[in-house]
């Protein structure tokens, strides 16, 4: 298959790999863990009490920023259907935030699942980029379960730059879908700018009785 479809770097063309390791080293992974509310920092990205919401999210873990290479890497991965980057710089990730995340698992034992696309998003795209990430999770020994159905088929969110227009049309987007509550849901996205939309799963979900909220994202934006 390499013969007939060869790999080429997103970022130079390198022959052989989605990612040459030359690019992923100009990636901007996150350093530090900070409160996902405040953005200060805070042990394994929980958090603050003095933060917390009622219907919001306990904790969040990104591994990159949203910026330069990446945005290339993520739009490519999306709307180009070439998902097997994704795959490939889950692969060539430092080790040290699955530590961490590996940590969440250990705490809260939570179920995993990727935010939802509507199916008609579906469709068109071929696959869901949040569900190439939960299989990775996956194979660390997370469970994985599905009780989210996305309902709306809204608009791209990335096109409308006003974060209260974000919120107006994310809402109402998502259903509870599952007869088991779990006490913890670590949602998993390919990446946060606003958060309307993991903002509106949480909810989602808490007002069915989920106690606890995390979020895993590829990346965050800076």
């Amino acid at each position: 298959m390499e013969l007939f479809f060869p790999r080429f770097c997103v970022g130079c063309g390198y022959l052989g790999t989605y990612v040459c390791c030359s690019c992923e080293a100009q990636l901007k992974r996150v350093k530090k863990n900070t409160c996902y509310y405040c953005d200060r920092a805070a042990p394994f990205g929980l958090t603050h009490p003095r933060c917390k919401q009622k219907e919001g999210i306990d904790g969040n873990l990104s591994l990159y920023i949203y910026t330069g290479l990446f945005k290339k890497i993520l739009h490519d991965s999306k709307y180009k259907g070439a998902y097997n980057i994704l795959k490939t710089l889950l692969s060539t990730n430092k080790r040290h935030k699955w530590r961490e995340i590996l940590t969440w698992k250990h705490l809260f034992s939570p179920l995993i699942m990727g935010v939802p696309l509507h199916i008609n998003r579906l469709r068109q795209r071929g696959f869901n980029q949040s569900e190439i990430i939960v299989e990775k999770l996956a194979m660390m020994g997370f469970n994985k379960g599905r009780c989210l159905l996305r309902v709306n088929d809204t608009p791209h969110l990335a096109s409308i730059k006003d974060k209260n227009m974000r919120k107006l049309q994310i809402k109402g987007a998502f259903k509870f879908n599952g007869e088991y509550i779990p006490p913890t849901v670590m949602l998993v996205d390919d990446v946060i700018t606003s958060g309307a939309t993991l903002a509106e799963c949480a909810k989602t979900l808490k007002q069915k009785g989920v106690q606890t909220v995390l979020t895993i994202s590829l990346a965050k934006g800076s």
